[in-house]
């Protein structure tokens, strides 16, 4: 997914957030905002959002010399899903259909984004996602073609949404799952440090590529290999969107421009093939 004019502002908000999380000192915030417009000023908007955001972050990170401004957010995040834990595990062990409550929780994580959100609750983002369907629904192919899968590819996305995506992994039984996660900070999306905090290490195989990026560290592999592949959240959506392979979208629709997008309204949760995808082209 190439990105859009609507994108920039977006994105020019980021880079103040980071700044501000990055350091205390005006004039450094300043510097760095200056030197970041400077490279989204030049960056192509054939680049999709997730490359122009990389572009600008990594820009904050050198001039700043805070390589993870969201350090402290996304230790605050892991801690605060891992207390929801036994309470996830418990709703998906009561419910009818536990590998659909296990989804509609993963999905529900996917609100822990403070690239696209100043603030949010976890919580009641959970309560509403259990009680109601998603606006598109390719739930039954996903579990179709789970029952008959070897190997899964699972694109992480935030931290403290990754121990969302735990409890839905657990209920995947007899399939090897490997989570692609981000191989350097970027904004609050989750690396190897923060799958290993909520135990994700336990329940899948890890492995690390660069944001934005679509192949390294023997992804490619990994991807071929795939029986299916679950992209979480916006920004694997703005990835991967066009890319060949048995890919589900996961996430909720929490900009314009991705709602936009798929069809949607804002605030949508959306669980979708991209056979399906395709063919509402």
């Amino acid at each position: 997914m190439k990105a859009t004019i609507n994108c920039l502002p977006c994105i020019v908000r980021q880079a103040v957030e980071a700044a501000a999380h990055a350091t205390d000192d005006p004039a450094s915030q300043r510097a760095a905002l200056s030197a970041a417009l400077g490279v989204l000023s030049r960056e192509d908007l054939d680049s999709t959002p997730m490359e122009l955001g990389y572009a600008v972050h990594s820009t904050i990170a050198r001039v700043t010399g805070c390589a993870d401004p969201y350090a402290q957010i996304k230790r605050e995040s892991n801690r605060d899903a891992l207390a929801m834990y036994d309470q996830l595990t418990e709703a998906v062990a009561e419910a009818a259909d536990p590998l659909l409550a296990a989804a509609k929780i993963a999905i529900a994580g996917n609100i822990m984004d403070f690239g696209a959100l100043a603030s949010f609750d976890t919580a009641a983002t959970v309560a509403t996602a259990l009680g109601s369907d998603f606006a598109i629904g390719d739930f039954d192919d996903l579990r179709q073609r789970l029952a008959g899968a070897q190997h899964l590819l699972y694109l992480a996305d935030n931290a403290g949404e990754v121990l969302f995506d735990r409890v839905f992994i657990e209920q995947m039984h007899d399939v090897e799952v490997t989570v692609a996660l981000k191989s350097e900070p970027f904004i609050n999306d989750a690396t190897l440090a923060d799958a290993l905090a909520v135990g994700l290490d336990q329940v899948a195989e890890l492995l690390t590529i660069r944001p934005g990026a679509t192949s390294g560290n023997g992804f490619d592999q990994v991807w071929a290999e795939a029986d299916i592949i679950i992209a979480k959240g916006q920004g694997n959506y703005e990835v991967f969107s066009q890319a060949q392979g048995p890919i589900f979208f996961l996430l909720i629709a929490k900009c314009p421009v991705i709602a936009q997008a798929i069809g949607v309204n804002q605030g949508d949760t959306i669980l979708q093939s991209q056979a399906s995808r395709r063919m509402g082209a």
